[in-house]
């Protein structure tokens, strides 16, 4: 199914979007800061594409594509790839990764107005948007609208992959201050779980739980990304409540045996939530 989708009709809502995260600002760092290993990544596209979820040759959306982590692996198995990002920085570096290689267009846009027509899309593959949406729901249904009956909705999650200590200790000074929930969008994976089967989407079952890694995280440099503001969910505490925040995690960790230099083991591993669109 490669070739050029048409534009739809002009028109369409009008109504203002609510407040999503644009990762501009840490894109030149995005890539760094989460550490999916590709190799498991393929090993899970392999599955996905033996139960049939990706046809050879088809054309899948990366909606909140970033840099092209997801969907870069896809186009280079022989997939169109099209993918959406709010933020013109990341989308920038996509482009660069792609070019002048696989099949993949990356474009500028928000997952709840998307410029494809109905039908026009034969799988869906997604990870780590929906919390970053508000009125994601109106962006899954989107999702559903763009995507051909009997076609794949893939809901890729990394599991454990950042519950490490020194996150745990800053979420929970923010909440402790009155700032928990600060995600703009979807709070829990039993929400889209939920609103998929009210829009009528037929489950399908990949198992990925074998599919994990190990992963080091020294106290140090996690306080850094904090430092360095990397983790969209805390971009909207107040300024002196997150420096605040930052100091204290600060003389936590300086408490710590090993100070900066513990070491934290995660065993992160990957999940999914798979649908099919009712044919």
């Amino acid at each position: 199914m490669h070739g050029t989708l048409p534009e739809p009709a002009a028109g369409g809502l009008c109504r203002p979007l609510a407040r999503t995260s644009d990762f501009t600002a840490i894109a030149a760092r995005y890539d760094a800061s989460r550490d999916l290993p590709p190799a498991l990544l393929d090993r899970a596209f392999d599955r996905f594409a033996a139960a049939g979820l990706l046809p050879p040759d088809s054309t899948v959306l990366d909606p909140g594509c970033g840099t092209g982590q997801i969907s870069l692996p896809l186009a280079a198995r022989g997939h169109r790839v099209i993918g959406f990002d709010v933020s013109p920085a990341m989308i920038t570096i996509a482009r660069a990764k792609a070019a002048p290689g696989p099949d993949a267009d990356y474009r500028v846009g928000d997952v709840r107005r998307l410029p494809l027509p109905d039908a026009s899309i034969d799988a869906v593959v997604v990870s780590k948007l929906f919390q970053h949406v508000g009125d994601w729901q109106d962006g899954c249904r989107e999702l559903l609208r763009v995507l051909r009956p009997g076609g794949a909705f893939i809901h890729i999650a990394e599991r454990g992959a950042f519950a490490n200590p020194v996150r745990r200790y800053f979420a929970a000074m923010a909440e402790g201050m009155g700032f928990g929930d600060q995600f703009p969008g979807m709070r829990s994976r039993g929400e889209l779980v939920d609103l998929l089967a009210l829009c009528g989407t037929v489950p399908a079952t990949v198992a990925l739980d074998d599919l994990g890694w190990r992963k080091r995280v020294r106290y140090g440099d996690a306080w850094a990304e904090f430092r360095d503001r990397l983790f969209a969910e805390f971009w909207y505490l107040p300024d002196a409540a997150y420096v605040q925040i930052l100091e204290d995690t600060a003389r936590w960790i300086d408490a710590q045996p090993d100070g900066a230099d513990t070491i934290a083991e995660l065993n992160p591993w990957l999940s999914a939530d798979v649908v099919r669109k009712p044919a």
